[in-house]
């Protein structure tokens, strides 16, 4: 399934991508119900594939669940981080592989408190069904 819509195309794991991702979050009233208590910070992680075309490293952030802060780079004062290949972001954003399944096989990796994470599992399962309409352009062989 194809996540692209009509609207402007944004980087995926860009500022603009990552700001894109807070405002929508910030409008959703299923997110923002659901998210009640969430207080963290979480970053994303993206592994570069030279050999796909993905040449550099990638690191985005959020301020759940207010999302009135974004970021580039790591910071190290954050509750949760994922990490993974650029490729397998790319399938949990087109609805290729949910984010869930992607955690259990260990493509995609969480640093956390995972107890705390899941009692928001509404909350998480809005967010990434979020992050995929977020018009996103892909580089390298994922384009």
């Amino acid at each position: 399934m194809n996540r692209r819509r009509k609207g402007k195309m944004m980087l995926a794991f860009s500022k603009e991508w990552i700001d894109a991702l807070a405002e929508k979050l910030k409008d959703d009233e299923k997110y923002q119900e659901a998210a009640v208590g969430f207080d963290s910070l979480f970053q994303f992680i993206i592994e570069p594939e030279p050999d796909k075309g993905v040449s550099e490293r990638k690191e985005v952030g959020i301020k759940l669940p207010e999302c009135d802060e974004t970021w580039e780079g790591v910071r190290d004062d954050v509750d949760f981080t994922m990490s993974g290949r650029y490729g397998v972001y790319v399938d949990v954003l087109t609805g290729k592989i949910g984010a869930t399944r992607a955690i259990a096989m260990r493509k995609l990796k969480v640093k956390g408190n995972l107890a705390n994470l899941l009692k928001f599992k509404r909350a998480i399962d809005r967010y990434v069904e979020v992050l995929g309409e977020v018009d996103s352009e892909f580089e390298g062989d994922y384009a």
